[in-house]
């Protein structure tokens, strides 16, 4: 086997490792990477495992940093959807993990791994590596038949989809080649705000710019019959999937139910445009509370477990940074 690094990494026979491959996925394609290279504080790599001369496993992760005093406790890799190895393959696993060790930054705290399918048949791969499984749960909904899918609601979210179409609410979709500045900004400045009332991280327009730029964006937007914008779905496509990537609509309006009908018409587009799934993004862990938990679950979509690989490479920093980040929301 040979090891092959980023400029090194043919372009196209990349891409089509991801997109042949049963577990591929956006955040591993060349797109990404050049996505991340466009984003803040987000230094992307890439590493390839070559068998004659053909790509037989692929790794990108990004190190984020975040800016100011934070930069010191939380300085992390994310890896999204990999290792991916041919055939599931654990010998090209332990490769990729271990070339991966070798050459990342060693400044890092800890480098986790967000799995998008089940991982469990090569948990001995992870496991050699040093690598700790813990759960984390999600939905996938299939896009299969609308009749089906609707039948899948709980029937309390039907009510409330219903009263929304009654309350005179409609989503607009901005499509790829759709998306201009204006229509960006508006939705960054909705998400934003919700976001920073509700204290979770979002990531900068920059990041959102280069996805638009890539025709991997679009933008599902509920308003009310005057056009007032109440809130909006950021979604992320690739093969025949939908990522459900942000969302929120302003608290002030829930008694318009617009999330509801937000996650409704975006369903039914991604049925109507030849889509397969849509991924919910995330439902957190078992054993915490999570508030959207139940709303999601509400849409019928399929519970998974894919869970996640977490490596700690330095302890006390590790420690060091829970203490600090805590003491930086108490001060907010």
């Amino acid at each position: 086997m040979n090891v092959i690094k980023n400029n090194e990494i043919d372009k196209t026979q990349w891409y089509n490792f991801v997109k042949d491959h049963p577990k591929g996925n956006l955040f591993q394609t060349p797109d990404m990477y050049d996505v991340y290279q466009k984003t803040k504080g987000y230094t992307p790599q890439v590493i390839a495992i070559e068998q004659n001369k053909q790509i037989v496993g692929i790794l990108l992760w990004v190190v984020i940093a975040e800016s100011g005093i934070k930069s010191y406790f939380s300085k992390r890799s994310i890896i999204q959807g990999a290792p991916l190895a041919k055939n599931d393959n654990e010998d090209i696993i332990v490769a990729l993990l271990n070339e991966y060790e070798e050459c990342r930054d060693k400044r890092i705290i800890y480098t986790q791994i967000r799995n998008h399918y089940e991982m469990l048949t090569v948990n001995d791969a992870f496991q050699q590596c040093g690598y700790r499984f813990s759960s984390h749960l999600n939905f996938i909904i299939s896009l299969d038949d609308e009749n089906k899918m609707w039948e899948r609601i709980s029937k309390g979210r039907i009510k409330q989809i219903k009263k929304a179409q009654k309350n005179g609410l409609i989503v607009d979709v901005y499509e790829p080649k759709m998306i201009d500045d204006n229509v960006l900004e508006q939705s960054y400045d909705v998400l934003k705000s919700i976001y920073t009332r509700i204290g979770l991280p979002l990531v900068g327009i920059d990041q959102i710019k280069a996805i638009n730029e890539k025709g991997l964006l679009v933008i599902f937007m509920v308003k009310t019959e005057q056009r007032e914008v109440l809130g909006c779905r950021l979604g992320l496509i690739n093969n025949d999937s939908i990522y459900g990537w942000y969302a929120g609509s302003y608290s002030q309006y829930y008694n318009l139910f617009p999330n509801d009908i937000l996650i409704w018409e975006t369903l039914r587009w991604g049925l109507n445009n030849n889509y397969k799934t849509f991924d919910y993004g995330g439902a957190g862990e078992p054993n915490k509370k999570y508030g959207v938990r139940a709303f999601k679950q509400q849409m019928g979509g399929e519970l998974v477990n894919y869970g996640r690989y977490e490596k700690i490479h330095r302890k006390f920093m590790f420690q060091l940074g829970k203490i600090g980040l805590n003491i930086l929301r108490l001060l907010k």
